[in-house]
């Protein structure tokens, strides 16, 4: 699913390195499986897929088999922040504010939705969402019950698990921190 933003990516990292003179060849695992990588030609690994096997330590795994320095998270934190019901675990343990939600699977029977948000007292707007997914793909914002019915029928075709989420409005700000610096 984010495939054209993987190879955006990739094409912008290998500019880069290659303006800093590094020797740098490209890797397709559409094309050509993991194991495919010839080992001994290569250093590291700067990996910049994105999504399914690219961020949910799938590739990592990969790469630590081969015994391959990588850029990117480890296997198990990678896997942990691409499930969004494993990240709202650990964001609950440790005390982090995080919206309403619950989690639902692919023989959910909808006619049960009006009870469930209101055990566990979500109102509208509401997100239904994948719980797999990333940059966003599968997120749905739902605003009344007509919304979200025909949002998780159409999500559950394509999905395994889905999360519904209390909505929570307001501005998005990412910054980047590197050695203390922004």
């Amino acid at each position: 699913g984010e495939r054209a933003v993987s190879l955006e990516s990739g094409k912008a990292c290998i500019s880069a390195l290659r303006k800093k003179n590094y020797k740098v060849t490209s890797f397709d695992p559409k094309i050509k499986n993991f194991n495919c990588i010839n080992k001994k030609r290569i250093d590291a690994i700067f990996n910049a897929l994105h999504g399914k096997d690219g961020e949910d330590g799938v590739a990592q795994s990969y790469f630590e088999y081969l015994k391959i320095p990588y850029t990117h998270s480890g296997v198990i934190s990678s896997f942990n922040a691409m499930n969004k019901l494993i990240s709202k675990k650990i964001f609950l343990k440790n005390r982090i504010k995080t919206p309403k939600y619950f989690s639902i699977k692919r023989n959910y029977k909808i006619s049960s939705i009006n009870k469930d948000l209101k055990s566990k007292k979500i109102n509208y707007p509401i997100i239904a969402k994948p719980i797999n997914e990333g940059s966003s793909l599968g997120v749905e914002l739902c605003n009344n019950k007509s919304d979200l019915i025909k949002s998780l029928k159409k999500l559950l075709k394509s999905y395994d698990q889905l999360m519904i989420e209390q909505y929570i409005g307001g501005q998005e700000i990412q910054v980047a921190v590197i050695n203390g610096k922004a």
